[in-house]
């Protein structure tokens, strides 16, 4: 069954792919776009496309790495350096979890670096490097 108008501006409104909500609803992406274009939504907008994000990747339940970058970037396996992790988003394992939104790339960078601290003092973040803040 196809999303419903209020359910697509809830997906979107979670930064969701459209491919991730037609793997919801057993559909295509096209079919997806469609819909969105029949219901005059804009998905940059209800995305908010133009923020810069902080997420989490949780795995069962327990923070796995933290991350910053545009609202897709959460979901792209290609470009994780660790092999491990790389594998459980392609096995589809991982959750993601948006904490943060900003309108400055640097303000969603340092409140990133603020959270691997916290979890690697909690043994958490795995898949994180420790980097060192930048000086100002």
């Amino acid at each position: 069954m196809l999303p419903t108008k209020e359910e697509l501006i809830e997906y979107l409104s979670n930064k969701m792919t459209n491919q991730d909500i037609a793997n919801i609803h057993g559909t295509t992406y096209q079919k997806i776009i469609q819909l969105i274009k029949k219901y005059k939504l804009d998905p940059n907008q209800l995305r908010q496309a133009n923020k810069y994000t902080v997420y989490l990747h949780l795995l069962n339940g327990e923070v796995v790495y933290v991350g910053s970058g545009v609202w897709y970037r959460c979901r792209r396996h290609i470009n994780r350096r660790n092999s491990e992790h790389k594998q459980l988003m392609q096995d589809g394992k991982i959750e993601y979890k948006f904490v943060g939104e900003f309108d400055r790339e640097e303000n969603a960078r340092n409140y990133e670096m603020e959270l691997i601290e916290k979890y690697k003092r909690l043994g958490k973040a795995k898949f994180n490097k420790i980097q060192s803040k930048k000086t100002k």
